[in-house]
């Protein structure tokens, strides 16, 4: 009997170790499949936004959005002022206005029309990230990171967004225009990030924020040349600068914040985009191409307009097979960019491959509406010899012919 109960237990074991593996290997496979499942979810709702903000509508966004939390995350632990507070929650708990506020901070990107690009979707576990492209006119775009959460009941929330245009986390941005509105010493003392500040440090910090608040610039300009080193190095005495020559529309002003943010901030990826403007205009153009390298980097996306973008700043460097080689990447990758498609022309040319370039030229007549004759092209001292050449002669004589 013992004997054969032995036997039966080894059996027992032996069915047990074999079926085992089998037990264990399903675990991983249920958690992988829940897994997709919640990165499937992730990517339905932010394709479902963008397609409705292309829609001209900011009600499946402002749906996403925890009104209630988005406000605390404002609010934070700002100081902002108490009636100000109660204030502005009592508006957005109206109907229609938290959407209407939303829409507000998209001026920029609704001006022409919004044309929004889902560039990238990943998530993992119920934390997810979501990376939007606005294109914009003259060929300017900005970049939109959603910070995303699974809720309940399958349901994705957008937690805030660093707007990388403005150079500000969403929140971080409204926090500072509240402060900014109704100015209190404590608040002002809190936005400074160095231990030893003095009473005069804050006052200075606090008719900054008036200045910048006012659109003084000429006020703001005589505050600057007051302040110490320590206080030259606080980002936010630039951020509060650059905000207000932005909505101002004060070049002039916007252009000396930007130089003083090359000299203390150069590598801030929240400031890449916005140096831009003073880069491309001041021919800096390795530092713009390092800027947009270090956006493309930050975000982890691979987007056609940043291609043409460094295309064209490689080409003005004199990198011209790196600019050709960008150039048709974009065009394979997104054919309906139309930067990319200059991007290639501007290359082909500098390449001296006419043929090509004809062929290109072709692209944005018929598809982008353009009419490039001999007389506009030429005004761009880069495209004369091309104008010249016996390959855009046969090209505008085909098209005369109605080719």
């Amino acid at each position: 009997m013992i004997a054969k109960a032995s036997a039966a237990g080894r059996i027992l074991l032996l069915t047990i170790i074999a079926l085992a593996p089998v037990a264990y290997a399903q675990e991983p496979d249920q958690r992988e499949l829940e897994e997709q499942a919640r990165q499937q979810a992730f990517r339905d709702e932010m394709t479902a936004i963008v397609d409705d903000l292309n829609r001209g509508s900011f009600a499946r966004l402002a749906a996403a959005i925890d009104a209630d939390e988005m406000l605390e995350a404002i609010y934070g632990l700002r100081l902002i002022d108490t009636r100000m507070k109660r204030d502005f929650s009592e508006q957005m708990a109206l109907p229609g206005q938290f959407e209407n506020f939303i829409r507000s901070q998209y001026q920029a990107e609704t001006e022409a029309g919004i044309k929004a690009h889902l560039l990238l979707v990943e998530s993992r576990g119920d934390r997810g990230r979501g990376v939007v492209r606005f294109d914009m006119p003259y060929f300017q775009a900005n970049y939109i990171e959603y910070d995303l959460k699974l809720a309940a009941a399958d349901k994705v929330q957008v937690l805030d967004w660093t707007d990388y245009g403005w150079g500000h986390r969403f929140t971080d941005r409204i926090g500072l225009q509240m402060i900014a509105t109704q100015p209190n010493e404590s608040a002002a003392r809190k936005l400074l990030d160095f231990p030893s500040a003095q009473q005069a440090d804050i006052f200075q910090m606090m008719e900054v924020l008036k200045a910048a608040r006012d659109y003084k610039f000429e006020r703001y300009w005589e505050i600057i040349e007051t302040l110490d080193e320590d206080m030259r190095r606080q980002r936010v005495i630039w951020k509060l600068g650059l905000d207000a020559a932005r909505d101002a529309r004060k070049r002039r002003d916007q252009r000396r914040v930007l130089e003083a943010i090359d000299q203390y901030y150069p590598q801030d990826v929240l400031f890449a985009l916005p140096l831009l403007d003073y880069y491309f205009p001041d021919r800096k153009y390795e530092q713009a191409r390092a800027a947009l390298v270090r956006v493309q980097d930050k975000l982890g996306v691979d987007d056609a307009l940043t291609k043409a973008r460094l295309s064209s700043a490689d080409l003005v460097m004199g990198n011209t097979a790196a600019a050709l080689s960008l150039a048709k990447e974009a065009t394979e990758q997104e054919p309906a960019l139309e930067l990319g498609w200059w991007s290639l022309f501007r290359a082909q040319v500098a390449f001296a491959d006419n043929a090509a370039a004809a062929e290109t030229l072709s692209r944005l007549a018929d598809t982008f509406g353009h009419d490039l004759d001999a007389e506009t092209l030429a005004k761009d001292p880069a495209l004369r010899a091309f104008v010249a050449s016996e390959e855009f002669r046969a090209w505008q004589q085909g098209r005369d012919n109605g080719g």
